[in-house]
């Protein structure tokens, strides 16, 4: 017998058996297709060892939360989504024109109503709130190739949104080769990741979004190569931001004007000059970002510059004192409406966002899996801490450009669903655009460790400055060694005689 649920609008829905016999299909089909993909670029790099599957685990991931969801909740939030986003499918098939008004933006009341019981209606909740009616839209795009199922959407949401992940992924390995394993958990294998960023729900959206950003930028800006396409997809990447989750695209531009500026410094190889110059990058680094979001300040709305302190007072407050969130909420502190309190619980905030719950504190199977995942990101945290120490961690910070634009978005999200998020439930899925960067941020830090400590047993120099474009110039650890090594030998022979 397959559950039932009772939709408004749309009456009793249930996932029948055809539709897992058509998701095993697609699954079928994508497998398929990305093992000729990988067969045929396997040589351009070694991460396409976890291309198939990556991407067979997205695909799962999008198919156990549809079981979970519509089996255990009655479809969530997600269900919302998808029968929305069916209606407007329904509506472009009897009135192609009026479903093209409303995918250019108009959600009126008259505009509602031009759904019928033949069409079924977008929940007004979700339609009516222009963050919620982007969702709708995206989601009424994939209804076209979905045979009207929610698991088939989910699943299409999941294989869709692995691409953005992907490009990212490619390029942190494209600065560091040598970790592509580790740089595969980050990005691929992260369960939460995978699993609140597959189906139909603003953080799939954002998170690849998030990816297809960073990525475009590092195509645009530093490798110079595909300018035009990846331009327009650093421009489709920041619609989606600031149409679903504005304030990630607030902190994600905060965290590139650094990137580019400190790129720029970092290159400077005089120490006087660079002396000079970090002031000034710093306070152009202030200057431009305050002048973008200020810019933006419309497409913001809440989260604008001007209203983001009392909309997070208030966020904070209203989450809290729900009750239906019972023992999954936490408390950070008490505002005093200033940004310096503000300010004064970003390390409360960070921690809650980097590895809150903690496995004491969950209660039910899904908090659990949360909770082991944060345990084991906080034991990775501690041993890089351990390992490299706080003054290396720093060094890295300050002298490789990608690790800096990690960390610091890495940081500043964290503050900012720390802050805002005083719930277990939201924290796990809000939080997953930032994960990526801060686990491959302690895996890379660790690595270069693991180098300066080579080369510094062997009394060789260890100069950081070599790494601000990664370590894709060296093969591994021992070769560098001994490649070193051979050099000191050679110029010393060649001092020799000279002595003699």
């Amino acid at each position: 017998m397959l559950a039932v649920v009772r939709t408004t609008y749309f009456g009793e829905q249930r996932i029948d058996y055809w539709e897992y016999l058509v998701a095993l299909l697609y699954i079928a089909l994508v497998y398929v297709y990305f093992s000729r993909q990988r067969e045929l670029k396997k040589n351009a790099g070694p991460e396409y060892r976890y291309f198939l599957p990556a991407i067979l685990c997205k695909m799962l991931a999008g198919v156990f939360f549809t079981v979970i969801y519509h089996y255990k909740y009655g479809g969530g939030d997600s269900a919302a989504y998808f029968y929305s986003g069916l209606a407007m499918r329904n509506l472009a098939l009897e009135q192609p024109m009026e479903y093209i008004r409303q995918m250019l933006g108009e959600n009126t009341m008259e505009a509602w109503y031009k759904y019928s019981l033949f069409t079924g209606k977008p929940y007004q909740f979700m339609y009516f709130d222009d963050r919620t009616y982007a969702v709708v839209r995206m989601a009424s795009l994939v209804a076209f190739f979905s045979f009207s199922s929610f698991l088939i959407t989910n699943l299409l949401m999941a294989i869709l949104s692995f691409f953005g992940v992907w490009a990212c992924y490619r390029t942190f390995v494209g600065y560091f080769p040598q970790l592509v394993g580790p740089l595969a958990t980050s990005f691929l294998f992260m369960p939460s990741s995978i699993f609140w960023g597959s189906p139909v729900l603003k953080d799939t959206i954002t998170f690849s979004a998030v990816c297809w950003w960073v990525h475009a930028v590092d195509e645009v800006f530093f490798k110079k190569r595909r300018i035009m396409n990846r331009s327009i997809i650093m421009v489709l990447s920041a619609m989606a931001m600031l149409m679903v989750k504005p304030y990630i695209f607030m902190v994600l531009v905060s965290a590139t004007v650094l990137w580019l500026f400190y790129h720029r410094l970092v290159a400077v190889r005089n120490l006087l000059f660079k002396f000079v110059l970090f002031p000034i990058t710093l306070a152009l680094f202030v200057g431009v970002t305050i002048f973008i979001l200020n810019k933006l300040g419309d497409s913001l709305g809440q989260f604008a510059l001007d209203g983001a302190l009392k909309s997070i007072e208030t966020t904070q407050k209203d989450l809290l004192r729900s009750e239906s969130y019972g023992a999954n909420s936490f408390d950070v502190g008490e505002f005093d409406g200033t940004w310096f309190g503000m300010v004064s619980k970003f390390p409360v905030a960070v921690n809650a966002a980097f590895f809150r719950p903690y496995i004491w504190e969950t209660n039910n199977f899904t908090m659990l899996l949360s909770g082991l995942e944060n345990t084991w990101v906080l034991l990775l945290a501690v041993f890089t801490l351990v390992r490299v120490g706080p003054r290396f961690i720093i060094q890295c910070m300050a002298g490789v450009p990608l690790l800096t634009m990690s960390i610091s978005f890495a940081l500043l999200f964290a503050f900012a669903v720390g802050v805002s998020t005083p719930n277990f439930g939201a924290l796990v899925r809000f939080k997953i655009p930032m994960v990526p960067f801060f686990i491959s941020f302690l895996y890379i830090v660790v690595y270069l460790s693991r180098i300066k400590w080579a080369l510094t047993k062997e009394r060789l120099r260890f100069d950081l400055g070599e790494f601000r474009m990664g370590t894709a110039h060296i093969g591994n650890i021992v070769d560098m060694v001994w490649q070193r090594r051979k050099q000191k030998l050679q110029r010393w022979a060649m001092s020799a005689p000279e002595q003699t």
